[in-house]
């Protein structure tokens, strides 16, 4: 129970953070659901949180040990609750501006544009069209579920690296 309190508070802190960062992303014309630079910066905010709620339960409920399976534990409800936090605000937002998604689509097909010869050359010009066609349909779930998983995924491969760092086994 105490790894799961410790975990709500830093994934709450997390996901304002994250949150934050969508929307200032959006004030500074970056679109945070095409911009790959967007996944280091989400990296980088669960690596701050989970290695400050693993050092807390370390110290103030550990006495000082922190096993990797409570490192794990705890990283993963972590992430996984920013994530969950972070699903309702996208929704909502969708929800409230209508054309947030028919935005996300013109700066997809802008951003494929731009970059016609790589993908063409990579996937052949019907490859290309594919590409575009598949922009075209995305739904509020789509951009939903991606953004999410991109979370998750994020949150995954941190969490043990920070188990690893922070064990510390009694003897």
């Amino acid at each position: 129970m105490v790894m799961f309190r410790v975990s709500i508070r830093y994934a709450l802190f997390c996901s304002l953070f994250l949150v934050g960062l969508f929307f200032l992303s959006g004030v500074f014309g970056i679109n945070p659901l095409i911009d790959l630079t967007h996944l280091f910066f989400d990296i980088l905010i669960f690596a701050v949180f989970i290695f400050f709620g693993l050092k807390d339960f370390k110290t103030n409920f550990g006495a000082g040990y922190l096993h990797f399976w409570q490192g794990m534990t705890i990283g993963f409800f972590i992430y996984s609750l920013t994530a969950l936090v972070f699903t309702v605000v996208l929704i909502i937002y969708f929800l409230i501006d209508s054309s947030a998604i028919p935005e996300y689509k013109e700066a997809a097909i802008s951003f494929l544009e731009s970059r016609r010869e790589i993908y063409e050359e990579q996937f052949g010009i019907e490859g290309f069209k594919v590409q575009l066609e598949g922009v075209e349909k995305v739904t509020l779930t789509d951009l939903v579920v991606s953004s999410v998983v991109k979370k998750i995924i994020a949150g995954f491969f941190v969490t043990p690296v920070i188990s690893i760092i922070l064990r510390k086994k009694p003897k």
